[in-house]
């Protein structure tokens, strides 16, 4: 239940977990333990604004829902910030999310394995997967849908689905796809399919760790829940041979500072931006970093914070001719406020029109298969690494994911995403009044961009820096040009195109060819950022080990998508819930025991 933090400050819990509900239910299974969530954010249960399907992306900026960070400036793209939004709530950005639900491919995750962690492998993660989600097939079938049920779990929490409606786009899409070579593809695996989403068909609304994980065994008498209640650090005491244990966690709640006392660990959960910032809040981290702004070092752990990769995205938009707008369901309709009133009761009463659907058209594909200019890219990034490498320029442990990442290119992996919006997604061009557009967007899956998240001040209130020095290396830019102007070319293809006026949004017809200047002006975030506590060796930069302990600490732990030490090929939240379950299983020791 939640209760007041001012009624667990003078107790004790047997773990202590930063906002990660997942665990927080899995691990309270026990009776005989007590578990403790902190979380940032308001509870935001039962709130039809997080609920409702169709109201993804405008909860960002909202402080009631987003942290709303912001990056640094990017010296690569003329000194440019970046939104960086994140859930915060009950469920951080599990409720905010745009609902995509699928997995990345085998060799995305045995490379875990391969970078030192071993046991992490498809094997392990795909139990896990179908541990956490509860697979409801539709009652009727298309033929854009295709799935395997040996891919999917039926009795975990999550409802996973596919949209209750089609927008019908997703069929043309996958047929101009076909036209230049990508044919539909069973999940989760190379070519073009309809992803399952975090909708909920039987009640309708927004599938999440807070509905799914938490509300139902919120009754649990050893589950004890404080919300708007900022984490400042975890206590430790240092042993003699230098390692820290955790004997409590200090937090703010309306301006007053708590300390709670935990028994066996802490956990922390609080995600790719907020993991780092609280390790380096409790004085574990790079010593240089943590003098700089006045914080007495624990645990010199250089690795916290770097390490960062982050997929992003750059739209192409074109409008919709008006006679073809009926045959179609499109979000640029809900600018209207009447037409908004109409499609919600429309949900409600029926289960249909736009509020029953969301973007899940979606591609992933080797860039080998999009781009003539491929072989030449590929050569090029080799010949970049392989330098930096005799030049001493990289560490040992980043050539490692680099090896990994240049096989990844050579057995034509894919590495490119697309996904087909109906709808202007938000950019540099607003829409025009009475117009409709559709959108497909070109999304970068394996960055050879490294950039980092430290502290910025040791007052827990200031944000940290997020520098994901986007661009940082070369070939991130060009194969994000190549995929940009392949978006161009599938809205040129048919049946596309005959829906289509020929007018281009954006990038717009006076820009002829897609410009590196367009995408580092354009470019978003796609706000799935890994690395930055990375699971892997300590001598090769890592913050925690395989079963996700915090390096050179006895019960700290790690457990959300800050670990993943090499990004995946896929949307984030289905391998979050699944690290989440594998974590509950470590500490219950049903895995890699000793």
């Amino acid at each position: 239940m939640i209760v007041p933090a001012s009624e667990v400050s003078t107790q004790a819990f047997d773990y202590i977990i930063t906002a990660g509900l997942v665990l927080a239910a899995r691990l309270s299974e026990n009776y005989a333990i007590s578990v403790l969530v902190i979380e940032a954010g308001p509870a935001n249960l039962d709130d039809p604004d997080l609920l409702t399907p169709a109201a993804f992306g405008t909860h960002f900026g909202k402080p009631q829902y987003d942290w709303a960070f912001q990056t640094i400036p990017q010296e690569s793209c003329k000194g440019r910030t970046v939104p960086f939004n994140r859930g915060k709530g009950l469920g951080g950005s599990s409720a905010i999310n745009f609902f995509q639900y699928h997995r990345p491919t085998k060799s995305d995750i045995d490379a875990f394995g391969d970078l030192g962690n071993d046991g992490w492998n498809w094997d392990l993660l795909q139990r896990y997967y179908a541990k956490s989600e509860r697979f409801i097939q539709p009652l009727q079938k298309t033929d854009t849908m295709s799935w395997d049920l040996a891919h999917h779990g039926i009795y975990g929490p999550l409802a996973i689905a596919y949209p209750a409606a089609e927008s019908n786009f997703e069929a043309p899409f996958q047929q101009a796809l076909k036209n230049v070579g990508i044919n539909l593809a069973k999940e989760p695996t190379q070519g073009t399919w309809v992803t399952p989403v975090t909708i909920d068909p039987e009640h309708r609304v927004r599938s999440y760790s807070a509905n799914k994980y938490y509300q139902p065994n919120q009754a649990r008498k050893n589950l004890t829940v404080v919300v708007s209640a900022h984490v400042t650090k975890v206590v430790t005491e240092l042993d003699k041979n230098g390692s820290a244990t955790a004997t409590g966690v200090a937090f703010m709640s309306e301006g007053t500072v708590y300390t709670v006392q935990v028994g066996k660990e802490v956990i922390l959960s609080a995600g790719a931006v907020m993991s780092p910032q609280i390790l380096e809040l409790s004085g574990i981290g790079d010593k240089a970093v943590l003098d700089a702004v006045g914080i007495e070092t624990q645990v010199h752990l250089p690795g916290v914070g770097n390490n960062i990769q982050e997929h992003i995205f750059a739209n192409v938009t074109c409008e919709l001719r008006p006679e073809t707008m009926s045959d179609f369901l499109n979000f640029d309709v809900l600018g209207d406020p009447k037409e908004y009133v109409r499609q919600q009761e429309l949900y409600k009463t029926s289960g249909t029109g736009l509020f029953a659907t969301c973007p899940a058209s979606i591609a992933f594909v080797p860039l080998a298969s999009i781009s003539p200019a491929s072989d030449a890219l590929q050569k090029s990034v080799f010949d970049s690494i392989t330098a930096a490498v005799s030049s001493q320029q990289i560490s040992p442990g980043l050539r490692k994911q680099y090896e990994l990442q240049l096989k990844h290119l050579k057995d034509k992996q894919p590495s490119c995403e697309f996904i087909l919006s109906p709808r202007c997604m938000p950019g540099p061009k607003p829409p025009l009044p009475g117009k409709q557009y559709v959108t497909v967007s070109g999304l970068i899956n394996h960055p050879f961009s490294r950039g980092s998240i430290h502290i910025a001040s040791k007052d827990p209130l200031v944000p940290p820096y997020i520098d994901p020095k986007y661009f940082e290396h070369s070939y991130d830019l060009l194969q994000h040009i190549e995929q940009i102007k392949f978006c161009r070319r599938v809205l040129e293809q048919e049946p596309l195109k005959k829906f289509l006026t020929g007018t281009e949004l954006l990038p717009g017809p006076e820009l002829h060819s897609i410009s590196s200047d367009y995408i580092r002006s354009a470019f978003s975030t796609t706000w799935h950022t890994v690395g930055s506590c990375s699971m892997l060796p300590l001598q090769d930069g890592g913050v925690v080990d395989r079963t996700l302990k915090v390096h050179k600490t006895t019960n700290i732990r790690v457990v959300d998508i800050s670990v993943v030490p090499l990004h995946i090929g896929a949307h984030m939240q289905a391998t979050a819930y699944a690290i989440g379950e594998i974590a509950a299983d470590i500490i219950k020791g049903k895995v890699f025991k000793a």
